[in-house]
């Protein structure tokens, strides 16, 4: 083989090899550590981003309990404001029913109309009487507007300031339960030439547990519709 056909190998220097090795890990370790900066930035910008969502909605939070906080108390306020309403209305009946005398007859003139809501003075009383479908018998006074109907006991329950309410929260009064009992028997029993109406008569009845058998439900149908009245 002659000279000119062989093909040298360039001789490999072994340190300069180790030198680009040495430099490749460490930018590979320098990118690792940019990364990892990078990532800990992102995380940090995501805590803060965590952080202001969570002020935010406590902020949200407070607004909503202070908004419910107003609605409550202004609630509190109406019922308060409509007790007073009908305590109002409840006494101005009173004082109407107690100053008629539920009597027919009476002068009427334009200036003085007053008979017509405070009763007349004629032997007959001005009654509506009526049968509801239970049998009890309601009346009702034409000029003052006064209903009589049998009384239930869960309307005379009584707090500390003689108020009525309900029966968990106040204590039954058998005197005043007896008294509206007599009242009601004896507006029954007023003279009027009104005649009676009436109603298909029908028998209550509810299933007892204890006895398992159906039984009279008369009272449940009272309490049922015991703050109506035949206005």
């Amino acid at each position: 083989m002659s000279k000119e056909s062989e093909v040298k190998t360039p001789a490999v220097d072994p340190v300069a090899s180790e030198v680009n090795y040495d430099e490749e890990i460490k930018k590979a370790e320098l990118e690792a550590k940019k990364l990892e900066l990078l990532i800990k930035k992102r995380q940090l910008e995501a805590l803060d981003l965590e952080q202001e969502e969570r002020t935010y909605h406590i902020q949200d939070l407070k607004q909503s309990l202070a908004e419910r906080s107003v609605k409550e108390k202004q609630l509190q306020e109406d019922r308060a404001q409509q007790g007073r309403t009908f305590e109002q209305q409840r006494q101005t009946d009173n004082y109407r029913f107690s100053i008629c005398t539920h009597r027919k007859g009476g002068m009427v003139t334009p200036r003085d109309l007053r008979v017509l809501s405070t009763g007349g003075n004629r032997e007959q009383f001005a009654l509506i009487k009526h049968q509801m479908i239970n049998g009890d018998i309601w009346v009702r006074c034409q000029r003052c507007g006064k209903t009589w109907a049998p009384p239930v006991e869960k309307n005379f329950f009584f707090d500390e300031r003689g108020r009525v309410v309900a029966p968990q929260d106040g204590v039954f009064s058998q005197v005043k339960f007896d008294e509206a009992y007599k009242d009601y028997v004896a507006a029954t029993m007023l003279n009027t030439n009104n005649t009676m109406s009436g109603s298909v008569q029908c028998r209550f009845t509810t299933f007892d547990p204890e006895s398992k058998k159906m039984v009279d439900a008369a009272d449940k149908y009272r309490e049922a519709i015991s703050n109506t009245n035949l206005r």
